[in-house]
């Protein structure tokens, strides 16, 4: 896998909220982990996007901005 940074909105929005990284990764259904390491930019699957997208109630759009892969 490659170590491509990619800029979202994970932490800003968790923030705003506010919730701990270990609730959003609860109410995602994820490891607190892939929650941190999101946030860090480094790659995680488009599913844990997804369903953190869903836990934030944001589009992933807002979080990711637009998919390159499209």
């Amino acid at each position: 896998m490659g170590g491509k940074v990619r800029e979202n909105k994970v932490k800003q929005f968790r923030e705003a909220v506010p919730l701990s990284i270990a609730e959003l990764a609860r109410r995602a259904g994820l490891a607190a982990q892939t929650i941190a390491k999101m946030e860090k930019g480094l790659p995680t699957r488009k599913n844990s996007e997804l369903k953190v997208a869903m836990a934030l109630h944001k589009k992933y759009e807002e979080i990711f901005g637009l998919d390159d892969n499209l």
